[in-house]
């Protein structure tokens, strides 16, 4: 008879015919329901990334439309010229762009949004109020970042 631990795990890990492991349907078992958890895993985190790319992009949309209001405050203007989306191309025209970033600031031209240009264009009404998001520099916008109405 051994003693102690070692002889504990002699005896009981032993299978019914004297064998030691594991048999071949245990294994399959663990296999197959490691592979379901890694599916359901891989699947979450394919919907994050789409979901954190829309809310990206609405970020930037946010902050674009507060330089806008920033740059209408700092001019005291009422109206700007608007930035319409021609019907054909479905981009914004931006033969007047405003310049909302400017890596280079100073008293006579401040920059609007900080960090850096944005990934996609805009095109918004006189009064400033941002209604599209179109392709651009980043691509064309993830599904789901949409231009918000004003209110």
């Amino acid at each position: 008879m051994r003693a102690g631990l070692y002889g504990y795990f002699a005896r009981n890990l032993k299978g019914k015919k004297g064998q030691s492991g594991f048999t071949l349907i245990e294994l399959l078992v663990v296999v197959t329901i490691l592979g379901v958890l890694a599916a359901i895993v891989t699947l979450s985190l394919v919907g994050l990334t789409t979901n954190a790319q829309a809310k990206a992009c609405l970020q930037e949309y946010k902050t674009v439309q507060a330089g806008l209001d920033a740059f209408m405050a700092t001019n005291n203007l009422d109206t700007l010229a608007a930035a319409q989306v021609p019907p054909a191309t479905g981009t914004s025209d931006m033969t007047k762009p405003i310049l909302l970033y400017n890596s280079a600031p100073s008293g006579t031209s401040p920059t609007y949004i900080r960090n850096s240009p944005t990934q996609w264009a805009y095109a918004w009404d006189a009064t400033g109020r941002i209604f599209f998001i179109g392709t651009g520099p980043g691509g064309t916008p993830p599904p789901g970042c949409v231009a918000q109405p004003a209110g």
